[in-house]
């Protein structure tokens, strides 16, 4: 029954290494100590994986850019939390898809968001 819910994990996630995953389940259980019953063999629920996965799996892109700045992607984390030490609980990342160039911008509110936009943009 397990190696049925790695197989979906596998599917789910693209690649897993047995021997990691297993360590770093012993290492959560022994964290959160709750005792391993059965010390060969875990038994998964398949809805449990399937609930913690955030989205499907999705075929690999065939779009070649051909040039810096034709796609940039963004994305806005937050809030944080704890602040840092000059105040901010967000970021956001503007990344080129061509060279993977990253470019960070911190803010310490959600509302900065557009103008740094416009700041990025320019």
């Amino acid at each position: 029954m397990l190696k049925q819910h790695l197989a979906l994990a596998l599917k789910l996630y693209g690649t897993l290494d047995w021997a990691i995953l297993m360590n770093v389940l012993r290492l959560v259980l022994n964290h959160c100590n709750i005792p391993i019953v059965n010390k060969t063999m875990f038994e998964f629920c398949v809805a449990y994986c399937v609930g913690k996965s955030h989205r499907l799996p999705s075929s690999l892109s065939q779009t070649v850019y051909f040039a810096p700045l034709e796609l940039i992607y963004s994305d806005l984390w937050g809030p944080s939390h704890i602040s840092s030490s000059n105040g901010f609980s967000y970021y956001i990342s503007f990344v080129d898809a061509y060279s993977k160039f990253t470019w960070i911008y911190f803010l310490k509110n959600k509302s900065e968001t557009f103008s740094i936009f416009q700041q990025f943009k320019i």
